[in-house]
This record gives C-alpha cells, sequence and structure tokens, in this order.
C-alpha cells in the first residue's frame, strides 16, 4: 500500500471511529462495560478450571479451597455482560452522589475559612460546578457515563481530519519530487 493511500486509510478509520462514538455513545459505553464483564468472565472461568484440574488430578500434594473469588469474578461477568446498563447506572448515581457531597464539602470548609484564607471567585466558581456536575449525573446517569466517548468521538475526527490534510499534502510534495526528480538527472549527465 503507497504511503498517500495509508494517510487517507487512517483518516477513514479514525473518522468513521469518532462519528460512531460521537453519535451513539451510550451504546459505546454499555459495549465497554460488555468487554469489561467478558474479561472477568474469562478469569473467573480460567480459576475454576484450575481448580477442577487440580483437584480431579491424581497427583495432588494438597486439596486447594474453591476459588471464591474466581466464582464472584464469573458471576460479576455474566452480570456485567447482560446488564451493562443498571451497572452504568447505579456506578454513575454513586459517582454522582460523591461529586455533589465534595462540592458540598468544599463550599462548607471554604465558608468556615474565609476569614482566614481570603478566596477568589473563581474558587467558588469552581465548587459550584462541581456541585451541579453532581446533580446532573444523578439526574441523566446514562448520558453523563457517555461524555467521554463522545468527548473521544471529536478527537478522533478531528485526528482523521488532520490525517487527511497531511496525506493530501504528502501527495503533492511527492508529485513535486517526482516531476523535479527527471530533471536533476538530466542536468546532472551534461
Amino acid at each position: 500500500m503507497k504511503v498517500v493511500n495509508s494517510y487517507i486509510f487512517r483518516a477513514v478509520c479514525a473518522m468513521l471511529v469518532g462519528i460512531l462514538l460521537v453519535f451513539n455513545p451510550e451504546r459505546m459505553t454499555g459495549l465497554l462495560v460488555q468487554v469489561i464483564g467478558g474479561l472477568f468472565l474469562i478469569s473467573g472461568m480460567v480459576s475454576l478450571i484450575n481448580y477442577f484440574i487440580i483437584v480431579s488430578s491424581d497427583k495432588q500434594t494438597f486439596k486447594p479451597s474453591f476459588p471464591l473469588v474466581g466464582l464472584g469474578s464469573v458471576l460479576f461477568g455474566v452480570f456485567l455482560g447482560f446488564f451493562p446498563e443498571l451497572f452504568i447506572t447505579y456506578l454513575m448515581y454513586i459517582l454522582g452522589f460523591l461529586m455533589v457531597l465534595a462540592g458540598i464539602n468544599q463550599l462548607w470548609n471554604m465558608i468556615h475559612l474565609r476569614r482566614l484564607i481570603p478566596f477568589r471567585w473563581y474558587v467558588l466558581l469552581f465548587m459550584l460546578l462541581i456541585t451541579a456536575l453532581g446533580v446532573f449525573v444523578i439526574l441523566k446517569p446514562l448520558e453523563s457515563a457517555s461524555m467521554p466517548f463522545i468527548l473521544l468521538g471529536i478527537n478522533f475526527m478531528i485526528y482523521g481530519i488532520s490525517e487527511l490534510v497531511n496525506g493530501v499534502r504528502w501527495r503533492k510534495y511527492s508529485r513535486k519530487q517526482a516531476e523535479a526528480a527527471p530533471i536533476e538527472l538530466q542536468s546532472g549527465e551534461n
């Protein structure tokens, strides 16, 4: 594959991934949780299979304890695989609640320390922003969970456009070099 075609191919792939992430972030969030669930499932299955292989072996020197962590990993992996939205929702509620508590705690500390430590207006703005974001996460858990995928998708689209521009510029440069090379050879022979 030519260098120029490689640039164009990478650019198109990056833009397609970016479009998928921006226009379908909720599905990408669920898919990521399902992949994580699959990894937990595989890890737990390996642990359980190893246990049963050791127990059924005639050469065992000790009796291992049942791998409860492996069983827990299998169950957690199945849960994540079949119910990713439920997991995301509860996780986002917990994170949103923690953000609200953190913002209120910072406000409380600022009020009590305002006589000792002068504060700037932007510090209050950050504290209110943290609290407001926590409330948003609690009210819209799936939308807030998919926000990083939207930002990642925008980044992929920008990368794709940049790669496409670089590919076009490289193509123009390659053509100029190819056109200039025969002229230099002719002038060098004389």
